[in-house]
């Protein structure tokens, strides 16, 4: 009687162990089931996306070297490479790009005195053959200064394929420098009778623009100092992008510096990532 008291319970606590194999079996097959399938990662961290810096011409050597600095902010190990297009479409490369630079920077020089239009036509050109060197599909555009009016007058001419991601114009004189037509520290658009024949030309061709083209203009605001660039001519970027694109944003940097300040300002860089990434 004893002996098979005994083979009851050891039947039992086998049973119990079993069912409670079976039950975490279960458990865990459902928690697989519903946990999502490794597709679905996303890995766009791996995948090259250049910026490509297309400054004003007036820039000094030592000024290109602050401004790029800065924007590199936390990615100062990705290289930097120079891309140079001759006026007869001749493009040559200074610099490599190693396989692990998937956020590398290709700063573009195009030829000096030639009008808007053979600019853009140029800078297409570039583009193209920047593509295939260095396999990339998706770019941003950061400008400054007339490199900003060259950078507007591409994206309204170019195809959908070759628009950025994002654009970045900094300081760009939209409405000129004279203080006659812009209102110095004005932030508001600029009132067609005082428009430039440039502006004016910028806004009758914002309907070609990508609308999923995301655009940032950046202006310095000198603070009891020169302000050279009136601040509603660098904002007046507004009338040709904030009407056309999904995500338009603008930002005035203060500093007791002049307009050229906006060039070694340390917040540069984080407003550019921030809006980037």
């Amino acid at each position: 009687m004893k002996a098979t008291t005994k083979q009851v319970l050891t039947g039992a606590t086998w049973l119990v162990v079993l069912l409670a194999m079976i039950g975490g079996t279960m458990l865990w097959q459902q928690q697989v089931h519903k946990s999502k399938p490794v597709t679905t990662i996303t890995v766009t961290s791996t995948e090259r996306i250049p910026m490509v810096l297309l400054l004003d011409d007036h820039l000094t050597h030592n000024q290109i070297q602050q401004l790029t600095a800065h924007i590199q902010n936390s990615s100062a190990t990705q290289t930097l490479v120079t891309a140079k297009i001759t006026a007869t479409g001749t493009v040559t490369f200074k610099g490599q790009l190693l396989n692990s630079d998937n956020r590398p920077y290709i700063q573009v020089q195009l030829p000096k005195n030639l009008d808007s239009n053979r600019q853009t036509h140029l800078l297409k050109q570039l583009l193209t053959v920047a593509r295939q060197q260095f396999k990339f599909r998706r770019f941003n555009l950061v400008s400054y200064g007339h490199g900003g009016l060259t950078a507007t007058n591409y994206v309204e001419h170019t195809t959908t394929s070759l628009s950025p991601q994002h654009l970045v114009l900094m300081a760009t004189p939209f409405n000129g420098t004279s203080r006659q037509s812009n209102n110095r520290r004005q932030t508001t658009p600029v009132a067609a009778k005082s428009q430039t024949a440039t502006l004016a030309k910028l806004i009758a061709h914002r309907h070609t623009i990508d609308s999923k083209m995301q655009v940032l203009i950046v202006v310095g605001k000198a603070i009891k100092a020169d302000q050279p660039l009136p601040l509603q001519s660098a904002l007046a970027g507004q009338s040709i992008f904030k009407p056309v694109v999904k995500v338009y944003q603008q930002k005035v940097l203060r500093s007791w510096r002049t307009q050229s300040g906006l060039l070694n300002n340390h917040q540069i860089g984080n407003t550019i990532q921030t809006f980037i990434n």
